[in-house]
């Protein structure tokens, strides 16, 4: 067996100024890695090998997340690039965790837990859906523009009324308040693993990565304090010297604290366009979730459940790991952080979305309808398609761009990373490992060839109808025609018998003459008559 050579590494120095945006470390396959099985496909009823799946559902793929602030002036670019990973006979080899490469069915079994996002209806109604939870579901959902972040503590309860399923639990008094303030002050401060510089450099602030070994551990604050973001901190707080590093037993209680938090909560992002992402949770629980929220009434234009969407990973939290990575389908994280999650939660649910649209235009695409269209035409040079059939069949195609390119937003960037820039790169790098770019960028290709296509079917079927009203105003000029001669001939016919009537009486009067005896005759009997 081959031996993998080494993995593509990060560019730095000019390298870094002319990409300025996460690059994807891309593995080659390894057969001893352990069994590889693709991501479940959706229940649409399509076979799995009929939809299009992107490369890192079936493939190994690499994204290791911004998260350590730039400290150290960068080095030569020969001397600056991370390896990430062992060095072996072969070369530079990657270090893959043993959840890594583990398959999904391992991963299940020894209790990782899940990332989940359901595409279940168009959209949902935001505003119901914050009063509904936090009447029946005991939580306190947060609105960030399009999305609606809302915590669970485990274990779930039964519901209150016949109408839910499941409620969340009390937190302890003592960390309610904890929690709450955490959440308040990363919104203030941003994401605490910023990659922006916390000193003052004379030279404009660099977003290249330093290597692990650049990077000391003490640089990564895990307390609530952790959640500070320079990015989004004032002038002021941006040349405030640092806070001192804690102490490595403080750190480690720090993460041991916060560890034991999020091993009992379960966190939810619902987004306007109708996904909603889970961590944390068991299937049976968001199962719960969903069929409480469907009889709230929040889904406009759900979805059938045999059509639902589903993309499924596993996660774990290492605070000890360098960077975060994404490696397989699974999460590596360094904090329990709710913007990370959130970050996440928008490519993932982006993608989520995307795929049900790759599964609609494969749906028509691969219809009976439309493949039988061309056997048609190489057949019998005709179609038996009537013309609202085709009409119909180019509107759903219609729709289905107009949803990826306009309506949706898959192609937009969500106003958080605006506002908040010290997320924009998470963003983007789990948006580069879902490969929404290229997924959009192909199914608009495939898109525009069926349009192509039925531009042409719609030319035959508007030659055809020209042709029947051709035939139809041919026939009604002939009609015209027979109807015109028709009218001259009766018009001859009535002249000519006209001038036969007139002249004969003539012709009588002229051949006899009456006495005048005959006349008085003609006169009594006339008389007598009447």
């Amino acid at each position: 067996m081959q031996r993998p050579g080494p993995p593509p590494r990060f560019p730095s120095g000019a390298a870094r100024n002319r990409q300025t945006r996460l690059s994807s470390l891309t593995l080659p396959k390894d057969a001893s890695d352990g069994a590889r099985q693709p991501r479940r496909s959706s229940v649409s009823g399509l076979a799995p090998g009929q939809k299009v799946q992107r490369t890192s559902k079936t493939s190994q793929k690499l994204v290791v997340l911004p998260s350590a602030p730039q400290t150290k002036p960068l080095q030569p670019e020969e001397d600056d690039e991370p390896t990430f990973g062992y060095e072996t006979d072969a070369g530079i080899r990657e270090y893959k965790s043993e959840a890594e490469r583990m398959s999904k069915e391992q991963r299940k079994k020894a209790g990782f837990k899940r990332i989940t996002a359901y595409c279940i209806a168009e959209t949902f109604r935001l505003k119901h859906l914050s009063s509904y939870l936090t009447r029946e579901h005991n939580v306190t959902p947060r609105a960030y523009d399009e999305a609606l972040y809302v915590m669970y503590h485990l274990p779930l309860l039964p519901g209150y009324g016949p109408n839910s399923n499941i409620r969340s639990s009390a937190p302890p008094p003592k960390r309610e308040g904890r929690i709450s303030t955490r959440l308040s002050e990363a919104e203030e401060n941003g994401y605490q693993d910023s990659y922006f510089t916390s000193i003052p450099v004379e030279s404009p602030p660099s977003h290249t990565f330093v290597t692990p070994d650049e990077s000391p551990r003490t640089e990564f604050p895990t307390s609530s304090d952790e959640e500070t973001d320079d990015a989004t901190a004032t002038p002021r707080a941006r040349r405030s010297p640092a806070p001192p590093a804690q102490s490595p037993e403080e750190s480690r209680q720090h993460h041991d604290t916060e560890h034991l938090d999020a091993d009992d909560i379960g966190e939810v992002i619902f987004f306007e366009y109708g996904v909603a992402v889970f961590f944390g949770l068991s299937e049976e629980q968001e199962r719960g979730i969903l069929d409480d929220i469907d009889n709230a009434g929040v889904l406009r234009r759900k979805v059938p459940e045999p059509d639902w969407e589903v993309e499924e990973c596993h996660y774990t939290q290492d605070p000890q790991i360098p960077f975060p990575r994404i490696y397989n389908d699974f999460f590596t994280l360094k904090s329990h952080s709710h913007l990370l999650k959130l970050s996440i939660a928008h490519a993932f649910a982006q993608s989520t979305l995307l795929a049900r649209f790759e599964t609609v235009a494969q749906r028509v695409l691969s219809s009976p309808q439309t493949l039988s269209i061309p056997k048609q035409l190489a057949m019998s040079g005709k179609l038996k398609m009537k013309r609202h059939e085709a009409l119909r069949l180019t509107g759903r195609l219609f729709r289905l761009r107009r949803d990826v390119n306009l309506v949706s937003n898959v192609l937009d960037v969500p106003e958080l990373f605006w506002s908040e820039a010290s997320l924009k790169e998470l963003y983007d790098a789990v948006r580069e490992y879902m490969e929404i770019g290229p997924r959009v960028q192909v199914i608009n290709e495939k898109l525009v060839v069926a349009s192509d296509f039925l531009d042409a079917i719609h030319d035959h079927l508007n030659n055809s109808a020209m042709d029947r009203i051709t035939w139809i105003v041919i026939w009604l000029i002939v009609v015209a025609i027979l109807v015109d001669l028709g009218e001259v001939v009766a018009r001859l016919i009535f002249h000519a018998t006209m001038d036969d009537k007139s002249v004969a009486p003539l012709t009588i009067l002229n051949g006899t003459v009456m006495s005048q005896e005959d006349v008085l005759q003609t006169l009594y009997r006339m008389m007598e008559q009447s």
